[in-house]
C-alpha cells in the first residue's frame, strides 16, 4: 500500500511539474589558509530586475550548490569571523558553473539570531518534506535550564516535543516512545544520554556547536529509530588556543582548545588540525555534606578533533566517557549499603571528502552504555545491564545532472545486550543477545524546476536477531513553492526499529534498560504521513504541519509474567498518533523568539493477561505522554547595559494516569509452629492499619488526568570583556511564580477518611553561575 501511494504521488508530481530553463552554480568557500569554511551563507540575487533570490549554506567541506533560473546573479557569502564577499556569476541553462570563493579573516557584525534565520531560510529552500528544527549554541544558552544550559531540555520548546516531568530530560516526539528517538553525537548514537536518572543530559553545552532535531519525514539515510533524529554536533572552537568553562550550582566544567603544531600536521599529510577537550564534574557530594551525606557525583570527559588535508578533505575524531556514581557503602546513617554506577562511552572517527565527483562520508565507531548495582553486605546479590553497538558506515552523495542529486549508502552494525539480576543464587531476570543489522539506501533529490523539490528513496534493513527480519522502507517527500516565500510540502514513509527500553515511562526518573528485537521482543514498523505549509513574511517565519503515525510492535511490561519463564516479561502491541504542530518565529528586532503550539492524540493497545480471560482481551489507553495541547513561548531581548534576558512560558494540558480507587485488607494463610494451620479456619485477616503491604485497587489504565501544567522560567546573562578574556555571569529562575505542578499522587487508605496526597515538581528554583573564556 505504501509503495502504491509513493508511485502515484511521483506520477502526479511529474504531471504538474513544468520545466523552465535552469542551471546549477556550485563551488567551495575556503579561508585564506585553504581550510574549508562550514556553515557559510551563500545568497544568490538576480541582477536582471526583480528575479529570484536563493539561499543555501556550505557543508562541512565548504561546498555549496544552488539551482537557479538562467541569468546573471550576485553571489554574496557571509560567515561570522570573516569579511563578506560578493561575486557575479552567470547561471547557464542545463549546465553547471563552478566558482570557488576565498574569505578573509575579519569580524563580521551579525546578530546570532539573524544567522539562525538565514539557516532556517536555507533549510526552507533546500529540503523537501522533512521537519527540521535547529538550536545553535547561542540560543541554547538563552533558554533557561537547570543550573546550566542543556541540549535535551532546550529541545523541549520545539513543536511536537513533549516532556512529562521536570525531573527528566527524556522526551517524546509526535506520539512516539522515548526509546524511539535516535540521539547521536557527531553521527554516533548514544543510548542513554542522561545523568542522575534523567535529570539532565550528558552533553556539555560548551562543546555543542548546534543541535538539529528532525521530528518527522526524515529521509532514507536515517534508520534504526521510528520517531525522531537528534543530531548533536561538537564545536571545534575558533583558531588558536582557547580556554572556556563555567561554574554553576550543578557542576564545574572546563574546555581546552588548541591548534595542532603545523610540523606534526604536515608529517601526517594534513594542512591544519585542531582539537578540543572538555571536562566536567558535579559536586552534589560536597554541596550537601554540611547537612547530610549524599555520596553521588558525575564526571564527563569529551574530546573532539578535526584536521584538513591539502585536498580539502576533513578527518575528525569524537570521544566521550561519562560516569554517574552513587556509593552508600561508607555512609553509616544509610541502612542499605550499595554501590550504583552507570554511564556512556563513545569513540569514533569520520572521514568526509570528495571522491570521483561526489562527497563521501565514512565513519567507524563504537558506543556503549552500562549500569551495575552491587550490595557489599550481600555478595550474592547484584544487577547489571549493558548494551553496545559497533558500526561501520559510508554515505555517498553525487550530482547526477543539473536537476538530480543522488545519495546512497550502506552500513553494518553489531549490537549486543546483556541484563542480569541475581540474589541468593537465584536468577530473577536474565537476557543476552548479539545481533547484526545491515542496511543500505538509495535516494534521489530531483528538482525539475525552481518551484519543486522531490525526494524519492528507499531503505532496506536486514536484522539477524533470533528471528531474521527484512524490512523495505520506501520514502517520499515533496515541496511545492507557491512563491519565493511560501511552500507546501508532503512526506510519507515507513520506518523500522530493532530495540526497546524496558523502563516504564510512567516513572518520573529512571534509566533505560535495553533489549534487542528477537525472541523476547518484536521489531517496530511505523508508517507515517505528514503535510505542511511554510512561509516567510519579512522577519517572520511560520510553519503549520499535520501528521499521522501508526506503530506496530511497541512493547510494555507484562505485570503477569511468570518468573520461571524468562521470555514473557514484555507484551507486544500497537499504537497510533495524530496531531498538528504550529511554529511562529521572529529572529530580528529588539524582541526575538518563537511560539510553538502542538496538539496530539496518542493511543496504545495491548493484550491484558491480568484480566484472566481467554482469549486474552485487548486494552487500549492513552500513554503517559498523551498531552493534547502543549504551548511554548520563548522570548529573548537585550536589556539596558547589554544584559541579555530570556523567558520561557510553557503550558501543557493534563497528562493521563491510573487512579487508585480503593484499598482493601487481604486474607492470608498462617502456619503456626507446632500446629498444621492457625486456629481461625486456616486463614486470617490482616488487620494492621499500618501494614505496608495492604493492597490498592486500581481503576482503568490511564483513564484519569492530572491537572494542567504551566511554568514560567527566566534567564539573565551579561558578557564582560576583560583584558584576559570574557566573563559571563548568569542568573536562571525556574518556575518563577511557584506553580505546584503535580508529579504524582499517593493514597493512604488506612486512614478514615482516605487521604490523597500529591508530590509536586520543581518549586521556585533560582540558580546562579559564571562562564569564562580566554
Amino acid at each position: 500500500m505504501m509503495l502504491r501511494v509513493i508511485l502515484l504521488a511521483i506520477c502526479l508530481l511529474m504531471e504538474v511539474a513544468g520545466l523552465r530553463a535552469q542551471g546549477t552554480v556550485e563551488g567551495f568557500v575556503r579561508a585564506a589558509t585553504g581550510s574549508a569554511i562550514a556553515d557559510a551563507y551563500v545568497i544568490a540575487r538576480a541582477n536582471d530586475g526583480p528575479g529570484e533570490t536563493r539561499t543555501t549554506s556550505t557543508d562541512r567541506l565548504g561546498y555549496f550548490r544552488l539551482r537557479l533560473s538562467a541569468g546573471p546573479y550576485s553571489l554574496a557569502v557571509q560567515r561570522i569571523g570573516y569579511g563578506d564577499t560578493t561575486v557575479v556569476v552567470q547561471a547557464v541553462e542545463d549546465s553547471t558553473v563552478r566558482i570557488d570563493i576565498a574569505l578573509q579573516d575579519r569580524a563580521l557584525e551579525l546578530q546570532t539570531l539573524t544567522v539562525l534565520s538565514l539557516r532556517q531560510r536555507a533549510a526552507f529552500e533546500s529540503t523537501a518534506g522533512q521537519t527540521t528544527r535547529e538550536l545553535a549554541q547561542g540560543e541554547l544558552k538563552l533558554i533557561p535550564g537547570l543550573a546550566e544550559s542543556d541540549v535535551l531540555r532546550a529541545i523541549e520548546v520545539l513543536p511536537g516535543v513533549v516532556s512529562t516531568s521536570d525531573f527528566s530530560s527524556s522526551y517524546n516526539v509526535r506520539g512516539g516512545s522515548a526509546d524511539q528517538n535516535l540521539i547521536a553525537l557527531d553521527g554516533f548514537p548514544i543510548f542513554n544520554p542522561f545523568h542522575l536518572g534523567g535529570l539532565f543530559s550528558v552533553f556539555n553545552a560548551d562543546m555543542v556547536e548546534r543541535a538539529e532535531l528532525q521530528a518527522g519525514g526524515f529521509p532514507a539515510q536515517y534508520g534504526g529509530r521510528v520517531s525522531s533524529v537528534l543530531n548533536v554536533e561538537s564545536d571545534p572552537g575558533q583558531r588558536g588556543q582557547a580556554v572556556s568553562g563555567g561554574v554553576s550550582l550543578l557542576a564545574t566544567r572546563i574546555a581546552l582548545a588548541s591548534d595542532v603544531d603545523s610540523t606534526w600536521t604536515r608529517s601526517v599529510g594534513l594542512s591544519s588540525a585542531r582539537g578540543r577537550l572538555a571536562l566536567r564534574r558535579s559536586y552534589f557530594d560536597q554541596l550537601f555534606r554540611p547537612f547530610f551525606d549524599f555520596p553521588y557525583y558525575l564526571t564527563d570527559v569529551q574530546l573532539y578533533a578535526e584536521g584538513w588535508t591539502r585536498a580539502g578533505n576533513r578527518v575528525s575524531v569524537t570521544g566521550y566517557t561519562g560516569r554517574d556514581r552513587l556509593d552508600f557503602s561508607d555512609v553509616e546513617s544509610f541502612p542499605l549499603k550499595l554501590r550504583w554506577d552507570w554511564g556512556n562511552d563513545v569513540a569514533g572517527t569520520r572521514w568526509l571528502g570528495h571522491v570521483k565527483g561526489g562527497v563521501l562520508d565514512a565513519r567507524i565507531g563504537v558506543t556503549r552504555f552500562s549500569t551495575a548495582i552491587n550490595f557489599p553486605d550481600f555478595g550474592d546479590t547484584e544487577f547489571n545491564s549493558r548494551i553496545q553497538q559497533a558500526l561501520v558506515r559510508a554515505d555517498f552523495q553525487k550530482t547526477a545532472s543539473s536537476s538530480l542529486e543522488l545519495r546512497m549508502g550502506s552500513e553494518l552494525n553489531r549490537l549486543a545486550y546483556a541484563n542480569r539480576a541475581v540474589s541468593g543464587g537465584t536468577v530473577f531476570r536474565e537476557g543476552n543477545q548479539a545481533s547484526w543489522l545491515s542496511g543500505m539506501y538509495l535516494q534521489g533529490d530531483w528538482r525539475p524546476t525552481t518551484n519543486w523539490i522531490v525526494e524519492v528513496g528507499a531503505r532496506a534493513d536486514y536484522w539477524s536477531g533470533g528471528d531474521d527480519v527484512f524490512v523495505l522502507q520506501p520514502r517520499l517527500a515533496a515541496k511545492r513553492f507557491l512563491d519565493a516565500n511560501t511552500a507546501v510540502k508532503l512526506a510519507v514513509g515507513r520506518y523500522a526499529q530493532y530495540l526497546h527500553s524496558l523502563r516504564d515511562e510512567e516513572l518520573p526518573i529512571g534509566i533505560d534498560i535495553w533489549v534487542l528485537a528477537g525472541t523476547r521482543a518484536p521489531h517496530v514498523v511505523s508508517d507515517q504521513v505528514q503535510t505542511g505549509l511554510e512561509l516567510f513574511r519579512g522577519s517572520w517565519y511560520a510553519s503549520l504541519e499535520g501528521y499521522y503515525r501508526d506503530f506496530d510492535g511497541v512493547t510494555t511490561n507484562n505485570f503477569a509474567d511468570d518468573p520461571n519463564t524468562p521470555l514473557d516479561d514484555l507484551i507486544a502491541g500497537n499504537g497510533s498518533s495524530f496531531g498538528a504542530d504550529l511554529l511562529l518565529r521572529r529572529d530580528q528586532g529588539r524582541v526575538r523568539g518563537f511560539l510553538s503550539v502542538s496538539w496530539l492524540k496518542a493511543t496504545r493497545s495491548f493484550p491484558d493477561p491480568t484480566l484472566g480471560a481467554v482469549p486474552t482481551p485487548t486494552v487500549s489507553y492513552p500513554p503517559v505522554f498523551d498531552r493534547r495541547l502543549d504551548v511554548d513561548l520563548v522570548l529573548r531581548t537585550m536589556l539596558p547595559r547589554a544584559w541579555e534576558a530570556g523567558i520561557r512560558w510553557n503550558f501543557g494540558s493534563s497528562l493521563p494516569y491510573t487512579r487508585a480507587i480503593g484499598g482493601y485488607q487481604f486474607v492470608e494463610y498462617h502456619l503456626v509452629p507446632g500446629t498444621a494451620l492457625n486456629r481461625q479456619g486456616n486463614r486470617e485477616v490482616n488487620r494492621d492499619p499500618d501494614a505496608a503491604n495492604n493492597p490498592v485497587l486500581l481503576g482503568q489504565r490511564n483513564a484519569e488526568r492530572y491537572p494542567a501544567y504551566h511554568r514560567l522560567d527566566f534567564s539573565l546573562r551579561k558578557q564582560f570583556q576583560k583584558s584576559w578574556g570574557q566573563l559571563t555571569p548568569y542568573l536562571e529562575v525556574l518556575n518563577l511564580y511557584n506553580r505546584k505542578n503535580v508529579l504524582f499522587y499517593f493514597y493512604e487508605y488506612n486512614r478514615n477518611p482516605a487521604v490523597r496526597s500529591g508530590v509536586s515538581m520543581f518549586p521556585l528554583l533560582p540558580t546562579v553561575g559564571v562562564e569564562i573564556a580566554f
